[in-house]
């Protein structure tokens, strides 16, 4: 759905407009309407982004702003009227790059409608202008494709490849074109290579099971079969939330539901798109802040989960789980001083946090300062909860303080909450090496 949106986005320049970026509902939105438009279109509010659009042709009709006008209708499948807003914006005066966009997508449009001649013509049209347009040699080589030109198809494929070899449509169309061929190892390689690039594409998985299972591979035809069919699923129910948002445009938690099937097949990019949407949109609905924090982490991206768990606290300095988070992630970026901060806040918002009272110990002590505190501080997550866990940080506390024999106690009776627990095990045997 978003393709056609990356692909104009060039457009931009020609516009001579300050850089686009993501503006919160809440914000003072652009005057002018075609950066209006532009911020519409990419959280994929077509309605507004064409009627923003179209006051921006109203007060000076362009080459651009028909160009923009065709990808919001391409975008809500009106393909006739996308067709004439690109025949429209070939006739006004303007750079080459925006002449082979309009050229572009009218060759995208028709091949969607089966006219492949005229899609064949705007295609190779597009490229007159802008050489080096990637997409351009991918929809032309669907289009030999589908008139069975496999030399002129495998062509277009591979000089795509050269020009960008992420997009896992010039692989997959290698893979038809060799498949029609009847060179079967050869498409195994390309699907393989397709799947490699974008695993969330079940087309691929299907044709790939097919040919292993042409050449007798049945378990490996069984195997990417079953992908496919996952993948199938998976694919359907993002189109099926698209559609539902596109009918309840107020409902954020369908954006937090979207975002958390695309995790669920682990798919972290989309999900944090449709959460960073949800919260441009929605720029108060708390959850949707957690869970785009939660997906940042597992991705390493700390210093913006950071400012995604501050952002929370802002909003909401109540939410003792923002301070939580943005002490952990305090600590893996080394921030010892303000992850104390964040832990001494989780414990002034809610006094019976055993976690907040248990890490802040456990910093305390593995900085070997205020080991004593540390104690105390362990003490007090105990009593809230008698977890192994506490008892741990409050043998490392003891331990810290060299207060060994009760350091031993204290993690033997982790060790009967939790037995074999390595850590704890580990621990242990510090603490007598200590003692003896």
């Amino acid at each position: 759905m978003k393709k056609s949106v990356q692909m104009c986005l060039y457009l931009l320049i020609f516009f001579q407009l300050v850089p686009h970026s993501v503006l919160c509902e809440t914000d003072l939105l652009p005057n002018d309407p075609v950066e209006l438009g532009i911020h519409y279109l990419e959280l994929e509010l077509y309605d507004k982004a064409y009627a923003a659009f179209d006051a921006a042709r109203k007060q000076e009709p362009s080459s651009g702003i028909y160009c923009y006008i065709g990808i919001v209708l391409q975008e809500q499948n009106r393909l006739s009227e996308a067709v004439d807003a690109y025949q429209k914006a070939l006739t006004y005066i303007a750079p080459k790059p925006i002449h082979s966009t309009a050229h572009l997508h009218l060759g995208i449009v028709y091949k969607a409608q089966g006219k492949l001649q005229l899609a064949e013509t705007h295609l190779n049209e597009s490229l007159v202008g802008t050489s080096d347009t990637v997409q351009a040699y991918i929809h032309l080589g669907e289009t030999y494709l589908l008139q069975h030109q496999l030399e002129e198809a495998e062509k277009a494929y591979r000089h795509s490849i050269q020009l960008n070899p992420i997009y896992t449509e010039s692989y997959y169309g290698l893979g038809r074109v060799k498949e029609l061929q009847n060179n079967f190892r050869s498409a195994i390689h390309q699907y393989r290579l397709a799947i490699e690039k974008n695993p969330y594409v079940p087309d691929a998985y299907y044709r790939l099971s097919l040919l292993l299972r042409r050449i007798n591979k049945i378990e490996d035809a069984e195997a990417a079969l079953t992908d496919f069919k996952r993948m199938k699923d998976y694919s359907d129910n993002v189109h099926r939330f698209r559609e539902t948002i596109y009918k309840n445009p107020n409902s954020p938690i369908l954006y937090l539901k979207l975002g958390e099937l695309h995790e669920q097949h682990e798919n972290l990019s989309d999900s944090i798109r449709v959460y960073q949407t949800a919260i441009t949109l929605y720029p108060t609905y708390i959850p949707v802040y957690h869970s785009l924090g939660k997906v940042l982490i597992e991705k390493r991206e700390l210093e913006k989960a950071t400012a995604v768990y501050n952002k929370i606290a802002e909003i909401q300095p109540t939410d003792v789980q923002a301070y939580l988070k943005l002490g952990v992630i305090y600590i893996n970026r080394s921030q010892y001083e303000h992850a104390i901060v964040s832990f001494k806040q989780a414990i002034n918002v809610d006094k019976t946090s055993a976690e907040a009272y248990n890490n802040l110990a456990r910093v305390y002590a593995g900085l070997g300062e205020k080991t004593v505190e540390a104690v105390e501080l362990a003490m007090k997550a105990i009593e809230i909860s008698p977890i192994s866990k506490y008892y741990d940080t409050l043998a490392y506390s003891y331990y810290r303080n060299k207060q060994y024999s009760e350091a031993l106690e204290a993690i033997e009776y982790a060790l009967t909450l939790t037995p074999g627990h390595k850590a704890y095990e580990s621990l242990r045997s510090d603490i007598q090496e200590k003692i003896k």
